[in-house]
């Protein structure tokens, strides 16, 4: 099955170890996944209050969940964008998001905010993906 997206390096932009610059997408369906935060998936209250590291896991771990819903999986995503009460402290421990996001990686965006929807909350991402489009089967040749 052909994939949708295709990863592009700009010629003229630096190479990004964090994400990538541009994706393209052809074909396949749209997934839009929420902000997910660091919720428990059993009652939806907020869970590893002050432990960033921990947050960003349990975010990824909604997101994954999200994502499997639809058919879908880490490598489908295309976009996200992140918001988070300490940017230092997402730097610090961003290498949990790359245990997610392991090839191709999304284009991305990061935000810092004074605050998310519950205090106990540092973290919030939201992504887009892109279903691959079911191949068609081919028709057959018509003799003449």
């Amino acid at each position: 099955m052909p994939q949708p997206k295709k990863i592009v390096q700009p010629a003229d932009l630096p190479l990004r170890k964090t994400h990538s610059q541009v994706i393209t997408v052809t074909g396949g369906t749209l997934v839009f996944v929420a902000g997910m935060t660091s919720r428990s998936e059993v009652d939806a209250s907020p869970v590893h209050p002050g432990d960033m590291r921990a947050q960003v896991r349990q975010v990824c771990e909604n997101i994954g969940r999200a994502l499997r819903s639809v058919g879908a999986d880490f490598a489908d995503v295309v976009k996200t964008t992140t918001f988070t009460t300490d940017v230092d402290e997402y730097h610090r421990v961003a290498d949990e998001r790359f245990k997610y996001f392991q090839r191709d990686l999304p284009t991305s965006a990061l935000i810092g905010v004074k605050r998310l929807s519950h205090p106990d909350l540092m973290v919030e991402i939201e992504a887009m993906a892109v279903i691959p489009a079911p191949a068609r089967p081919r028709r057959e040749a018509r003799a003449k």
